[in-house]
């Protein structure tokens, strides 16, 4: 039902060479937490015409650099996790929230002049009814950027791939790319960017890219919405920021996949979307961990798509695990 073997293929080749490996990510940027507050609504304030959500739960999940790590670790992959916290409540509950996860917080560096970034969703009868975030955009203060460079260059060494997850919070800039491009070069890891456009200079060199559409637009300046105008997009992009792979995630439409000399379209896998929160750090996760691996970009980018077509059928920021890929796989591993 739906199953299209060619692709199902690539997926299976790329979660093959998972098969017992032991392998260490490092994920850089920015961290924060994502809350729900889920409730019911049955009638209109009177002080406007707005609706009344009366709460009944409260639900914190990782979010940014930190669902990248979560989802990581679901697989059963040893993280190390970088990036930058303030000095206030939000930054106990996020590192509590990794602890319970299996996740270290010993590559969070705090600056007491920023607050830890948080996005609070209300939601009522399955939709979302507003979201409200707390954070500060803007440079590092120096202190919090000399201790997170010494962060990385005491944990680069044994990352077998790196994410650089950019929220445009500050704490992903080209100095920080260069650092981690230069470990690169060391140990032979690969290099994986889920880009803010307003930041793309920053990014040039990195071996992959994995904008969405509407990010793909932005930087390439260009519409990204056939799979000719994906493909001239992230061609444009390939060759401006000197990378190895672009790679479009397009929602609905799947996935296009841009080399040097090839291009290749990957048809969507889910089949029932209810919250597409967080999807694009499933989708780098994966795809980053499959190259590490030994896929090759097209093979990772097919396991990526599986993975992310898993969590888009769940509600709010999620996981997806070894189990629900092998069942989307077949089951035939």
């Amino acid at each position: 039902m739906g199953t299209i073997p060619w692709f199902d293929g690539l997926a299976r080749a790329a979660w093959e060479r998972l098969a017992g490996r032991q392998l260490r990510i490092g994920v850089v940027g920015d961290l924060m937490l994502d809350r729900f507050v889920y409730g019911d609504v049955d009638r209109i304030s009177p002080e406007a015409p707005v609706p009344v959500v009366e709460v009944e739960r409260e639900v914190v999940r990782l979010g940014g650099a930190a669902n990248v790590a979560h989802n990581l670790r679901a697989l059963g992959t040893a993280v190390d996790l970088v990036g930058v916290v303030g000095l206030d409540g939000v930054a106990e509950e996020l590192a509590a929230e990794l602890g319970a996860n299996g996740l270290s917080a010993e590559g969070l560096v705090e600056a007491p002049d920023r607050p830890t970034p948080v996005k609070t969703r209300i939601i009522a009868r399955h939709q979302q009814v507003v979201r409200f975030d707390r954070e500060r955009r803007g440079p590092l203060p120096e202190g919090a950027r000399t201790a997170l460079e010494a962060r990385v260059d005491e944990l680069a060494p044994r990352w077998d791939g790196i994410v650089v997850s950019d929220y445009g919070k500050g704490v992903v800039d080209r100095e920080l790319v260069e650092r981690l491009l230069r470990w690169a070069d060391r140990t032979g890891a690969w290099v994986s960017v889920d880009p803010k456009p307003v930041n793309a200079p920053a990014y040039a060199g990195a071996h992959a890219m994995t904008p969405n559409t509407k990010e793909t637009e932005a930087m390439a300046g260009r519409p990204a919405h056939d799979d000719g105008e994906a493909e001239a997009a992230g061609r444009a992009l390939l060759e401006r920021l000197g990378l190895r792979a672009v790679v479009v995630t397009r929602g609905e439409r799947g996935m296009t996949v841009v080399e040097p000399g090839r291009v290749t379209h990957l048809p969507t896998r889910a089949r029932d979307v209810f919250d597409v929160t967080g999807a694009g750090d499933t989708a780098i996760g994966v795809f980053t961990l499959a190259k590490a691996a030994g896929a090759d970009v097209v093979e990772a980018a097919a396991l990526a798509n599986v993975a992310a077509g898993i969590v888009v059928g769940k509600l709010g920021t999620a996981t997806v695990s070894p189990g629900e890929i092998e069942e989307a796989l077949g089951g035939t591993g």
